[in-house]
């Protein structure tokens, strides 16, 4: 099982299709994940075939802002549970039946910082709804830790501490990683360069014990 989640900011034009298509192509995910579309959700629906996935879902950006989307693959059923503009939960099942079913959620974080208690709640409710293999992967738009933010201004540790309170709440632990130690950067340089580990993978006890060896990997495609 492979799964793929990606921040790109827009598909709204050939080359950025094209690129995509490519990393599609490259690493065959099961599942993929996009966030911050930026077109409307059913030209995003029609890129699943261009992209050779057997389906799709999406949810409309608000302007030229946010949208995100899932595609899979015709290995797998999918099971739409719910969504909204910050998230989409489904339940995957091999349709072989070698694995049992497992639950899948793509998070796209509040970018605004005063909003993202409203991530924080959401987690918790989709944590109460049903009990399933998990994994939890998308842009949460926060660190977990300092040692996660690179810049000459420290981020605010009672974000994090909401951040971690609100994983651990959720019986969900962080997956490491391999690759680069970073997933944004605002390509800035000296004193007003900024990056950070904001995107990444959870899963609780149940995932790693179906799965048993998971594995995470950054990677770029710029």
């Amino acid at each position: 099982m492979n799964c793929a989640s990606l921040n790109y900011r827009g598909l709204g034009n050939q080359d950025a299709v094209r690129e995509l298509r490519g990393f599609v192509k490259q690493l065959d995910p099961t599942l993929l994940f996009v966030m911050e579309t930026k077109i409307e959700g059913k030209r995003v629906e029609k890129l699943a075939s261009t992209f050779g996935f057997a389906g799709g879902f999406d949810v409309d950006s608000i302007g030229l802002s946010g949208g995100i989307g899932i595609f899979w693959s015709s290995a797998v059923t999918v099971e739409l549970k719910s969504f909204n503009a910050h998230h989409i939960d489904v339940v995957v099942q091999d349709k072989d039946g070698s694995v049992p079913p497992w639950r899948f959620t793509g998070i796209y974080g509040e970018p605004r910082r005063e909003n993202r208690h409203n991530t924080w709640i959401l987690r918790r409710r989709l944590h109460d709804l049903r009990d399933l293999p998990w994994l939890c992967s998308g842009d949460i738009n926060e660190t977990l830790h300092a040692t996660e933010h690179f810049s000459e201004h420290e981020t605010d540790e009672w974000q994090m501490r909401a951040f971690r309170e609100a994983v651990e709440g959720c019986a969900l632990q962080d997956l490491w990683f391999s690759g680069l130690p970073f997933t944004w950067d605002n390509r800035q340089d000296g004193r007003g360069d900024v990056k950070a580990r904001i995107d990444r993978a959870l899963g609780n006890t149940a995932l790693l014990h179906q799965f048993q060896v998971v594995k995470v990997k950054h990677v770029s495609i710029v």
